[in-house]
């Protein structure tokens, strides 16, 4: 900052009189304020598309909770036939939520999903007979 001082004071002395008018003085203050508000603009936009993808990934947590304590629900429905797949879901919900929200912070969150999860859970529920 104190840089860009001593540089202006040594410019101020270099440049020619017409340069240092009102005039020219104006121009360069109205091209400061456009030039901070264009810069305000910018994070204005930076924040609100960080907020936006903020508030799409907490939905699909929300949704995906509803349906995972839907299915659940659905579950119980089974009997106590169903509960070895039950514990399988709520292992599965478990390993994801450690996976995307790490204990510790230093550790990168993974999103890709449990597939071999998955596809046992699926395995289980489709040799569930109902009742």
């Amino acid at each position: 900052m104190v840089g860009a001082v001593l540089i202006g004071k040594a410019f101020h002395r270099l440049l020619p009189e017409d340069h240092l008018s009102a005039d020219t003085k104006e121009t360069v203050k109205l091209a400061m304020g456009l030039l901070a508000t264009m810069s305000a603009l910018l994070l204005g936009l930076l924040v609100a598309s960080a907020k936006s993808s903020y508030d799409n990934a907490r939905n699909q947590v929300i949704e995906m909770a509803a349906k995972v304590a839907f299915l659940d629900r659905v579950l119980t429905g089974y009997g106590p036939e169903a509960g070895d797949v039950r514990n399988l879901l709520r292992e599965a919900i478990e390993e994801t939520a450690h996976r995307m929200q790490p204990l510790k912070a230093n550790t990168g969150s993974k999103l890709a999903p449990n597939t071999q999860a998955g596809n046992a859970i699926y395995v289980a529920i489709q040799r569930l007979a109902p009742n």
